[in-house]
């Protein structure tokens, strides 16, 4: 937790750093065209309801094409919007990844990787908006392109948590679907970040209680499962 007094502090000093590295890193090189469309595209989508009610027109001129050329790159508006989709999730993957093994303990791994997450998500705030945005519109490719990224999140989560012992004993049945409560809270958490950054220490003392919170009662749950006869404590 960068501003917190926690055992978890060092290790999130240098997210910010990480960020940048990931995106550099990941980025492809592609044809200057190619990117400027990309580019003006999550602009132009972020000032919209809708990503696909940009024209042809209107997202040449952004980028300083003529429109003509638009058709040398992609097949498609959608084609367009899948491949903001697919880097975007490639360098959110990346990062995460390189942040739950940064991590020194178990400790530090929650606010670790979610303070990456945060930073990532003010860095990235245009496409990051229209993800959000997208994955709960209409029906179709972008909407299929972003769910599909979410689940390899999970995998991901998924199989290097195990990998660090961080996760309780528990079968993958039972820990798929608080992974997929935690990564949807989170992705709430940095558009809440987006438009309101100073409350990022906030925000990691929420995550961590989150995960660990969940995490306790899937194993009571498991033990309730095993002995029938127990039941959950009354609350007042």
């Amino acid at each position: 937790m960068t501003d917190i007094d926690s055992p978890g502090a060092l290790a999130a000093k240098p997210i910010a750093n990480t960020v940048a590295k990931t995106a550099k890193a990941t980025s492809p090189r592609m044809a200057q065209g190619k990117r400027l469309l990309m580019e003006a595209a999550v602009r132009l989508a972020s000032r919209l309801s809708c990503a696909q009610s940009v024209s042809l027109r209107e997202l040449a001129r952004e980028a300083g094409l003529n429109h003509n050329t638009f058709y040398r790159h992609f097949s498609s508006q959608d084609a367009l919007l899948e491949e903001i989709v697919a880097e975007f999730g490639q360098q959110l993957r990346e990062g995460l990844t390189q942040a739950r093994q940064n991590a020194p303990s178990l400790a530090d791994i929650t606010p670790t990787v979610v303070g990456w997450t945060l930073d990532f998500a003010l860095a990235h705030h245009a496409v990051f908006t229209i993800a959000m945005r997208e994955r709960f519109g209409p029906p179709g490719p972008i909407r299929h392109a972003i769910e599909a990224m979410l689940a390899q999140l999970q995998d991901d989560m998924l199989r290097e948590l195990q990998a660090r012992g961080a996760l309780p004993a528990l079968p993958e049945a039972t820990l798929r679907p608080i992974l997929a409560i935690i990564i949807d809270q989170i992705f709430k958490m940095c558009h809440a970040h987006i438009e309101a950054p100073e409350r990022r220490a906030e925000r990691l003392l929420e995550a961590r209680a989150m995960f660990e919170t969940l995490m306790i009662g899937a194993v009571t749950r498991q033990a309730m499962a095993v002995q029938p006869g127990t039941s959950m404590p009354a609350t007042n």
